[in-house]
This record gives structure tokens, sequence and C-alpha cells, in this order.
């Protein structure tokens, strides 16, 4: 006759050891094996947490001690994750002679922390956060190895640990019902039918979403395996690399080479991985399996629901139609494709809140928009779109973040077969960086732009220079120039303008503290490290301001006077800060600059109607002509002070040479004429 032991399972102080006393108290021949106890008599305080080795020999060692003399076991652990239940079922199946009943204590996560500060040794509650959420997500099942799983329900304040007797004396029906089930079963079995294979296959599809290019990290990002293990690894397969990081993210259980090599053949068979383009799921295979405890997707019907959902939305992210919501969109489209059959709805919204989002497959929080799966956003035509403009970039700008992140994209889409990395490039950005990156000091900022973009996001305080013999378009001394002093600034963002990048930042301290800057990045490097920071509202205040400032200039000149940007943010000031321009155009130019809509700010910017369209009155073309006939079209900008002295500006209006007449204001029309006059001299 077999021995019926029990296994309590539940958050720490969720009544565990008030039911072991209640069990106690019905059969006084059970023993209590707790883990607390444990702890007690090999480190002499249930506080120590101790070498787990030592507690689980231990614990096995009072288990057969007990099972030798015929003693029934209650086995008092939290046992909240799933695999550590596996794992222990799994090692007591030796003992042919016993069967184990998991009882679960359903007491509320609120209740538990209550009872918890009540007791001398408390738990964090993290941690009791942690072991509520691991079996929220992974209940405890039959098919783990139990006999029969009963809940222990709290009600009215109470845990109802009469129901232990109400359940056990159901427990002969349970054998017998379990058995004509299987005699009986209508159940099609599919080859992840068993608990511990469909879980080992949904803990894989989920690293492999967690962790890109899985097998080969080791060689392709050996810091992230650092990360991942505390210490360097070299694996000697891909395989061997994803059973080391599925033992140390979830259990070893699951690390079961030959199986995950299954597994994977399976999923790629399925167009789970390595698939190019959206095709009907194959047919899923059927098994014989005798005498199997399922569990809910043992059938082939829900297996295969599941799969195609999540092969659905891999190659369909974010599908979304704002009448329907984010789940009856999914469904709707599912059902257009014939991927499911109708009025299966509900069945899809437990598959994700029961294995989708508890598995990592799909990510945990609120969907509004349609679902994806991990870094799935992009079909696959937008995310060619999008190599082919951060190819333009990377390319063209010489931005080295975005070469960096260019080359692993160029590579990742050849070995996913996604697009051809020599492809035609059918898009392009002809503007460049004018700076070669090779030739520059390795402390320019132009080499580090990680440690800078760094400091933007922790709004971290730097101390920069300018190298001596940069260019500067403000006249200063020899002495000044040889002689350049350390300032102190918050870098704000990293622009590309024209021809070059260039740090903006808010001067900190001195005479210039609150000034907003452009400076090209290959003419400044770092000084020491001031570990001055702000926080992040001060930082996104800041770049509003300086986005304000680039857009009101016109382009990266913003002065060199605090003060004047300052009343330029006043409303009330803003007016002494600003100037007018006019220029007048031939028609010949003024065809050019009626198309520049977006040259400056439109509220800035004003000018006459373009031609042959006279009685245009729509903005920027508001202006009335001229009346000159050599210089019909009028322009107006009002800029900020400080535009007068940007060079980009005066190149703009100076390289239309005789085209062009300036107008206003007056400290303009001369500076253009002395332009005139010492190019003149020159020749």
């Amino acid at each position: 006759m077999s021995i019926i032991s029990h296994i309590l399972i539940g958050c720490p102080s969720s009544g565990k050891s008030t039911l072991a006393n209640h069990i106690i108290k019905q059969d006084s021949n059970y023993q209590i094996i707790s883990t607390d106890k444990v702890r007690e008599k090999l480190f002499g305080d249930e506080n120590i947490q101790g070498d787990w080795q030592l507690i689980e020999a231990e614990i096995f060692k009072q288990i057969e001690s007990h099972i030798n003399t015929g003693k029934p076991i209650i086995y008092d652990a939290t046992n909240a994750k799933r695999w550590w239940r596996i794992s222990l079922l799994k090692q007591l199946a030796k003992y042919h002679n016993i069967n184990w009943i998991g009882w679960y204590l359903k007491t509320p996560l609120n209740v538990c922390q209550q009872w918890n500060k009540r007791r001398s040794r408390q738990v964090p509650d993290d941690v009791i956060i942690a072991m509520n959420q691991s079996l929220r997500n992974f209940p405890p099942l039959p098919a783990e190895g139990f006999l029969a799983v009963y809940d222990i329900p709290f009600r009215d304040g109470k845990l109802e640990v009469n129901q232990f007797n109400n359940k056990l004396t159901k427990l002969n029906r349970v054998q017998v019902n379990r058995h004509n089930r299987t005699a009986n079963s209508k159940v099609k079995f599919h080859p992840y039918s068993r608990l511990i294979d469909f879980d080992r296959l949904l803990h894989l599809i989920s690293l492999i979403i967690k962790y890109p290019n899985l097998g080969n990290l080791s060689e392709s990002n050996p810091e992230l395996i650092r990360e991942i293990f505390g210490e360097e690894i070299k694996f000697e397969c891909e395989i061997e690399e994803i059973c080391g990081i599925l033992a140390k993210e979830i259990s070893s259980i699951y690390a079961q080479p030959e199986a995950i090599k299954q597994d994977l053949i399976w999923l790629e068979k399925m167009g789970i991985i390595n698939q190019q383009n959206y095709e009907p799921l194959p047919d899923i295979e059927i098994v014989n399996i005798d005498d199997l405890v399922t569990h809910p997707y043992s059938d082939i019907e829900p297996f295969s629901r599941l799969i195609k959902t999540i092969h659905f939305i891999i190659h369909n992210p974010l599908n979304y139609e704002e009448k329907e919501g984010c789940l009856q969109s999914l469904i709707n489209a599912m059902q257009e494709e014939k991927v499911i059959n109708i009025n299966c709805g509900d069945s899809i919204r437990k598959d994700i809140e029961k294995v989708l989002k508890p598995f990592g497959i799909l990510p945990d929080f609120t969907m509004k928009k349609g679902y994806f799966i991990g870094t799935g956003i992009l079909s696959q035509t937008d995310l060619i779109k999008v190599f082919r403009l951060l190819e333009a970039q990377a390319n063209s700008l010489s931005d080295p973040v975005a070469l960096s992140v260019y080359e692993t994209f160029k590579s990742r889409l050849g070995d996913a077969k996604i697009a051809h990395p020599e492809s035609y490039p059918v898009r392009a950005i002809y503007n460049k960086n004018i700076v070669d990156l090779n030739s520059l000091s390795n402390t320019s900022l132009a080499r580090k732009i990680d440690e800078v973009e760094s400091s933007i996001e922790k709004g971290e305080l730097l101390e920069l220079n300018r190298f001596i013999g940069s260019g500067k378009f403000i006249q200063e001394t020899e002495e000044k120039n040889i002689n350049e002093d350390y300032f102190l600034a918050y870098p704000v963002q990293i622009v590309f303008h024209n021809i070059g990048w260039y740090l903006g930042y808010e001067c900190f301290k001195g005479k210039d503290d609150g000034l907003f800057k452009f400076d090209r990045l290959d003419r400044l490097f770092l000084g020491r490290k001031p570990h001055q920071s702000r926080d992040e509202k001060q930082q996104i205040n800041a770049l509003n301001k300086l986005q304000k400032l680039y857009q009101a200039s016109g382009g990266i000149f913003l002065g060199n006077n605090v003060k004047l940007q300052k009343q330029y943010f006043d409303l009330k000031q803003k007016s002494k800060a600003e100037i007018t321009i006019g220029l007048w155009f031939n028609d010949y130019t003024f065809k050019f600059i009626s198309e520049g809509t977006n040259r400056f700010p439109l509220q800035q910017m004003k000018m006459s109607p373009r031609l042959h369209k006279n009685s245009e009155t729509n903005p920027p073309f508001t202006l009335k002509k001229t009346g000159d006939k050599n210089f019909p079209n009028r322009f107006q900008v009002k800029l900020p002070l400080w535009s007068l002295e940007d060079i980009d500006l005066l190149r703009w209006i100076v390289g239309f040479g005789g085209q062009v007449k300036v107008i206003n204001p007056p400290e303009l029309v001369n500076k253009v004429k002395q332009i005139g006059e010492a190019i003149a001299l020159l020749y």
C-alpha cells in the first residue's frame, strides 16, 4: 500500500506551518521536514541561508529516514518555482511506494506581507513579491509529478485548512478518474505534450528573443557572456552555450543538449526561427504517448493555436485597428489569414495571459497598439528600409556609433537571410563629414562619442577644452589662441549639421554660466571628470532651450552672450534680442529662394509671392513686391541679434553675389559691402 505524503506550496508567511500543524492534528504519524528547521540544525540559525547543496542533502536524508520507517511526510518549504518542484519530484520518484500531493495555499500577497511583519524572522518584501509572481506565472500542476494538486483557499480573513480533509476523502476517486482518462483519452498528443518538454521549448523561445544571436554570443558579444555568468566563459559549441545560459537563467533541468538540438530543428521547421518570409505553419506531428499526466497544452489543438499565435506575431508585429482594440485586431488578422478558427478569442486571450507573458515571449506590460515579440516591432520590409537609412547615415556622415551598429545590423541581416548585405543602395545621404576620423587624436571627442552620449543620458558635467590651433570664427589674440582655458559644460545633444558632428552644450560657472553653444566634436577634448550631474528634468529643460535657439537661429551659431540668450527666452524682452533682415532678389535667384520654405522657421520668415503666382497670400508669401525692376522680390526673416555674426548666414547671402541686395539692418548692409570691397581689392 502506498504512503500519501504532502508538499506545501506558497509564499513566505502564507500559512504553510498552520496547514502542517492541522495535518498533524489529523494524523500524528506525519513527520514535518521544514527548510527553516534544516537550516537551524545545520547552521545554528534558520536566518542563515547557507549552501543549498548541504540543505538539500539533509532534506533527502530526512525523507529517506522517515520513508524507511514507513512514516508519511509533510515537506514545508515555499516550493514557489516550477523547476524547483519538478526537480524535487523527479528525485522523489525513486521511492515507488510514496504518492505526493501538492497543497497550494492561495493566501493573497497583501496578507502574506502583513503576516510576515508579525514574524520574528522577516523575509524581505521583494522576495515575497517575486515568489508570489512566480506562483501566479507557473502555478503547480499534477503534470509536475504530483498525484494531485489542491488549492487551500483564503476566505473571510483566514485559510480554509478544513478543505484539506474534504479533498483528501476524494483522493481515491481522483486516482480512478485519472486511470479512466488515460485509458479512454481523446487527447491527440504532440512532441511537447510532456510538461518538461513544453516548458523547455517555451523557455528556449524566450531566451532566443532575449538574446539575439544566442549560441554565438561567446564570439559576437563576450561582454554579455561576462554579464550573464559574472566571468569569462568559452563554450565549445552553440548547444553548449544555449544550455549554459538556460541553466544559469532558468534551471539546469531544462539544459538537455540533445533535446535542445531537436527543439532548434523543430522551431526552424515550424518557421519560428530562421524563416525569411511568412508562410502558413506546417502541420504539427501527432505522437503516441502512454500513461501521460497531461498539462493544459498537451492536446494538439491548444498547442497548435499557441504556436500559430507566436508564429503570426513574429511575422506580423503590431497589428492594430483602433476601433477593434489590441486583442481583437490580432484575432481578426489571424482569422483573415485562416490561421485560427472563428470563436477562439477567449482562448487566445488565455494563451497570452497564461503562457506568452509568463514565459517572457510577450513583454510583461499592457500592449495598447498591437502585439510584438522581443525587438521584432517591424515587418521584414520595414526592417530593410530602416537598415538602408542607417547605411546611408553610417557611410555618409561618418558616425562611429552608427557605423558600429550598421556593421552588426548588416551582418545579422545577412546571417538571417533577410537581405543581401551587398544589395543595391536605392537611397543615400550625400552630405558628408569633412573630417577624417582616422586622422584625429585619440583624445578627440569625435573618437569618444560613446562616452559623450553616456554623459548626456546621465546629465553629467564635463570639463572640456579646444585643441590648440583648431578653427574658430571669433577673432582672438594670438596668446589667447595658444593658451586655451578648460571650461565646464553640461553636454546636451550631439547634432550633425552640414559638414560635421557638433556638441550642443550649456556652459557652467564663470562668465558664460548658462550660455548655450555648439562646437565641432573633433575640436574638443576632455579634461578631468568633475563627478557632478543634474537630474533628467533639468537636462530635458536644457535640451528644449538648445533646440529653441537652434531652430530660431536657423543654424548652429547661438552667439556668445548669455544675457542676450536669456533676453530671447523672456517673452517681454524677446523683441529687444531680435532683428529683422530684409533682402531683395532678382527673378532668377528668387526662384530658388521661394522654394526654400523650410530654410528658416515659417513664423519668422516672409516673402513676396512666387513668380507667376502674384495673387498668392498664404504664409510665407504675404509681402508685397518691392517695385524695383531689377530686384522686384522681397524677403524678410526675423532672427536673434547674434545671427548677424553667423558665418553661415553671411555665406548664404554673399554667395548670391550681385543677385541679392541687402536692405536692412544697416550693420548687415555695411558688413556685406565690406566683404565685397575686400574681394574686389584682391583682383
